[in-house]
């Protein structure tokens, strides 16, 4: 089987992770993959590492946040530029289907597709209008089929396959640990919606309480402007809380940390760090935001706060902070919870199920021959669309 795989970002962000995870399986079933994905990124070297070729999907560079009309009008030309290459990478590499890892690359994978099946995975909740507009007319236009990471990214797109996201063992460490000061955690890309300076505010209030407490933000402004990653660290001034950095090692982050915190906004779709947190042991302090109720198990697995607000987020820490055998149910409870629900094995093999199942159920996705993919020629030719990269795996 051949998928082409397309994705709206070449860094390394979560979606782009639950990708790394896919190519895997697809490999360890033996498909072939080709992928396309903006820019020259860590994911184009991730590709490579697996023998995969990946190559240029034409779309400009993009960030969280508010769209002008300007940006919206780019956005179309952007569209366009990118429809061109993919379709000029169907006709050569004459894929089975087309898996749209994020909602920027559908309308690439709608007017590019010639007739192949189309699957769009949907990591994130569509929050603005038109956002959701245009990934659903490119839905009901091509019959894709949609996998939703939770039932609240899976709401604009009746009749989605619910797929939660699955993660590695990362390591199970009980706690509480030994009496020792205490350090409270955030981990992931440093951004709005993710809550940090509600983070920093609920370490100003309990620093004042409990003089010995650390604070770690490990993270980066990413895909988002570094205007609110400096915002953050201006607020976090004189104040326990280290900055260490993007870290590709969660495990060794969640080992640091004594506590989770997960002050997501409400349009968090279903964050991976807190079945990490599950793997590792670590004890979550979260939000009752998006899908984050689909994850977290209230007063079981973790603790979802009162409130989306930096007060509610010290009270919820400072709960745990003062019981210790509630620190080691959710311990034990969230580490059980990821043995049951979100092990990636489970996550790569439904996954797959679905790609199989459309592939044979879709009647326009009849299996090409051989000599079809030869007649384009036996090497993929990717000019007028961006070249074929082949990263070393020591590429920097």
């Amino acid at each position: 089987m051949r998928i082409l795989f397309l994705d709206q970002f070449s860094e390394r962000g979560g979606a782009q992770i639950g990708l790394r995870e896919i190519l895997d399986e697809a490999v360890r079933r033996g498909w072939q993959a080709m992928v396309m994905i903006p820019g020259s990124g860590p994911l184009h070297r991730d590709c490579a590492d697996r023998g995969i070729p990946s190559c240029d999907l034409p779309l400009s560079r993009y960030g969280n946040g508010h769209k002008t009309a300007p940006d919206i009008v780019h956005y179309g030309r952007d569209s366009l530029r990118a429809a061109t290459a993919v379709r000029a990478i169907v006709r050569q590499f004459a894929p089975h289907l087309i898996y749209v890892n994020g909602p920027r690359p559908l309308p690439a994978a709608l007017f590019g597709a010639r007739g192949t099946p189309v699957i769009f995975h949907a990591h994130s909740y569509l929050d603005r209008r038109y956002t959701r507009a245009i990934a659903r007319r490119c839905v009901d236009r091509a019959r894709m089929r949609v996998i939703a990471i939770s039932e609240f990214v899976a709401q604009p797109f009746p009749g989605a396959t619910i797929v939660y996201n699955g993660v590695r063992d990362h390591g199970f460490l009980i706690r509480p640990l030994l009496p020792r000061l205490k350090t409270i955690g955030i981990i992931g890309r440093i951004s709005p919606e993710k809550g940090h300076l509600d983070f920093v505010d609920a370490a100003r209030r309990l620093s004042c309480h409990y003089p010995g407490i650390r604070f770690a933000i490990f993270g980066a402004a990413l895909f988002a402007d570094a205007a609110y990653e400096r915002q953050v660290r201006a607020a976090a001034a004189g104040l326990p809380i280290d900055f260490h950095g993007w870290t590709n090692d969660v495990e060794a982050a969640l080992h640091e940390i004594d506590l989770l915190a997960v002050p997501s906004g409400p349009a968090e779709g279903a964050t991976r760090v807190i079945m990490e947190a599950f793997s590792a042991g670590t004890p979550v302090v979260a939000y009752a935001s998006g899908g984050i109720p689909e994850l977290v198990r209230h007063g079981e697995t973790g603790l979802l706060t009162a409130a989306r607000s930096a007060d509610a987020l010290a009270t919820g820490i400072e709960i745990l902070l003062r019981d210790a055998a509630l620190m080691e149910r959710f311990s034990t409870q969230g580490r059980r919870e990821w043995e049951q629900r979100f092990q990636i094995e489970r996550c790569q093999r439904r996954l797959c199920e679905v790609i199989a199942e459309v592939c044979s159920t879709t009647s326009e996705c009849r299996f090409r021959s051989e000599a079809e993919v030869s007649s384009h020629g036996e090497r993929l030719d990717t000019r007028g669309s961006g070249s074929v990269r082949n990263v070393s795996s020591s590429e920097e």
